[in-house]
């Protein structure tokens, strides 16, 4: 029994209680994992959202800026200036109306336009309401796993999406001279200049 005038002694930990701390420290760092899992996965589909939006305005250059634009140009740097302005306009613009530009230029097939369509809605699910009404999931491992199977099928909807898009896309962009060579050489010549930078 301790006195008054005796300086208290802390005594160890029983192992059932260091057993308990440690446990729940492991438990907290996998918590933290899952929930990062769930940030990284809903970063990806949101990038692969992102890929798709690049297609439509690619697929716009191809199929309405160079049929009815490109012979006004008398040089390269003066058609550079107004495929970049034509890509930042329609940067601008929502996925939605993309769409709609899309729809303006070309007749699609309807299971591009289903798939398109879609991707949309996911695509305005993920970002304006995914966290939002999952925010009592994201509390337990079990609404996590929920989560990150809803993102990766986002992602995997919005690459399928992309996909599609470009098997109509490409022999165009063929036709228009913009080869898989070419790409390839764009490719490396701007990985060549980010290097340089970097």
């Amino acid at each position: 029994m301790l006195r008054a005038h005796e300086p208290s002694r802390r005594l160890p930990p029983s192992k059932g209680r260091l057993t308990q701390v440690c446990g729940s420290m492991i438990f907290q760092h996998n918590a933290d994992e899952h929930v990062r899992e769930v940030y990284a996965r809903f970063g990806l589909a949101v990038y692969f959202a992102q890929v798709l939006e690049h297609g439509l305005v690619n697929a716009l250059v191809i199929l309405d800026l160079i049929p009815s634009r490109r012979h006004l140009f008398r040089s390269r740097e003066e058609w550079g200036v107004e495929v970049d302005a034509f890509m930042n306009r329609h940067f601008e613009a929502t996925m939605g109306r993309m769409m709609r530009n899309l729809r303006e230029a070309t007749q699609t097939d309807a299971d591009l336009e289903n798939l398109l369509r879609d991707a949309l809605r996911k695509r305005n699910w993920l970002v304006h309401h995914f966290f939002r009404e999952r925010a009592a999931e994201f509390m337990s491992v079990a609404g996590r796993e929920r989560m990150l199977r809803e993102a990766d099928e986002c992602r995997a909807l919005f690459h399928a999406a992309d996909k599609a898009l470009e098997a109509v896309v490409g022999p165009l962009r063929e036709e228009a001279g913009i080869t898989d060579e070419f790409l390839e050489r764009e490719y490396q010549r701007l990985l060549g200049a980010s290097e340089d930078h970097g």
